[in-house]
């Protein structure tokens, strides 16, 4: 395996230079003109001014590698924190679910479910119905459970007289 030249700026080879580019490019207005604001801001400040280093340089601190799983290097405190609230709306993103299609598409004939199961249906003919006759697959695990959500008055899943 050849040795890779180091490059200043961290991205060794040609195609991760590319690539941090592209990402650039990708990034919102805003976001661009931070980044390039903060490589003019090192390049001025450089002794010689290297501005293609720093323009990499500071792609890589604003988070081409480490946020979006794009690169190779461990992430540093910073891009932690960004994790951390990543992983957080995740969590409320579950909480908060959203409305499932199937359930949309079983309540919208929940009618005809409390009509079989009323006619003495089990929830596995009441799936087999719905799977037969209205092309939706349903499981009857997940018909029982919508029942004892919906029919509170009815625990154990039979039909009420």
């Amino acid at each position: 395996m050849p040795k890779l030249a180091i490059h200043p700026s961290g991205l060794n080879t040609a195609k991760e230079r590319a690539r941090a580019l592209r990402w650039l490019a990708g990034l919102a207005e805003a976001d661009r003109e931070r980044v390039l604001a903060e490589a003019f801001a090192v390049c001025a400040s450089a002794k010689p001014p290297t501005p293609y280093v720093a323009l990499l340089g500071a792609i890589r601190r604003f988070g081409f590698d480490t946020i979006r799983r794009r690169g190779y290097r461990a992430a540093g405190p910073e891009q932690f924190e960004d994790f951390q609230r990543v992983r957080e709306s995740r969590a409320r993103n579950l909480r908060e679910e959203r409305p499932s299609p199937l359930r949309d598409k079983v309540l919208h004939r929940w009618a005809l479910v409390r009509e079989l199961h009323g006619q003495g249906l089990g929830f596995r003919l009441i799936a087999r119905y719905f799977s037969k006759q209205l092309r939706v697959q349903v499981s009857p695990s997940y018909l029982r459970r919508l029942w004892g959500e919906l029919e509170p008055g009815d625990g154990n899943g039979q039909p009420q007289p």
